[in-house]
């Protein structure tokens, strides 16, 4: 109660240089004769008392008995009989099932699946660029328009997305959320003076592009699908149905579909 973590921290900050954040040996003495009289005893008494604590004490948790562990006579498998190893060995060339052992390729392939994207034929002018782009539409959003920068390889280092969103609210009419195409051929001109290349030029680029470009995960192959040898079943030998006689194939065999009034009651 008389000597606190809180008077610690000021002794030590008394004790130690202004800009520095450890002591030293001739500091520590002299912060032990702080603590000492802070707590009313004498300095030689309060320093016996930490020469025999001996140093710093650590403390953790000590595990409890055991019995699955310490009374051996509980052990089973080869931790009782003994052996080489803890589990039974298994020869590389055990087969558990008929399926065929999947090639490198083939695990390779399922682990990384590859993108596929779409391309477009080179559009004739800008005015067909911004139509597949809105896919008709006569206008075009703010969204739309930073998809087209990304998808026409304008955006880079010197010409950002929110550059993008700047060029579009600055073209488009104060209270508008969408643009013409006047505008969007206005923005263009931007986006060429950002990039610091010519508006021809750009253009150019735009339209070798010819508009949208939509990605998505191509299947890699799979042989239990693709290879019909290795088909089972009704899938192999044929048959009306995947399921058993009396199998439930459509929902007009769980519900009565007779004709009813508008309360449900059947006429």
């Amino acid at each position: 109660k008389k000597f606190t973590t809180t008077d610690t921290d000021i002794l030590f900050a008394k004790a130690k240089d202004k800009t520095e954040r450890n002591i030293t040996y001739a500091q520590f003495d002299k912060l032990l004769d702080m603590c000492a009289e802070k707590k009313g005893l004498d300095p030689a008494e309060l320093k016996g008392s930490v020469v025999s604590s001996g140093g710093p004490a650590f403390s953790g948790t000590k595990a409890g008995p055991n019995k699955f562990h310490d009374d051996k006579n509980q052990y089973t498998g080869v931790h009782k009989e003994g052996g080489p190893t803890t589990v039974d060995s298994v020869h590389p060339s055990a087969s558990f099932g008929s399926a065929p052992e999947e090639s490198k390729e083939e695990v390779k392939g399922a682990k990384k699946a590859k993108a596929a994207s779409t391309t477009n034929e080179p559009a004739g002018s800008l005015n067909e660029v911004f139509s597949r782009f809105t896919a008709g539409a006569p206008d075009m959003d703010g969204k739309v328009f930073v998809k087209f920068c990304k998808d026409c390889k304008l955006v880079d280092k010197k010409f950002t997305t929110t550059d993008a969103d700047l060029i579009f609210a600055k073209v488009k009419d104060k209270s508008a959320r969408k643009i013409n195409f006047s505008q969007f051929e206005n923005g263009v001109e931007h986006a060429a003076t950002k990039k610091g290349v010519p508006m021809g030029e750009l253009v150019e680029k735009i339209c070798l592009i010819g508009g949208p470009v939509f990605t998505g995960t191509k299947a890699e192959a799979n042989k239990f699908h693709d290879d019909k040898n290795l088909y089972t079943g009704v899938h192999a030998k044929g048959g009306p149905s995947t399921g058993g006689d009396g199998a439930i194939s459509d929902i007009s065999q769980l519900c009565d579909r007779t004709d009813a009034d508008v309360r449900g009651i059947k006429k």
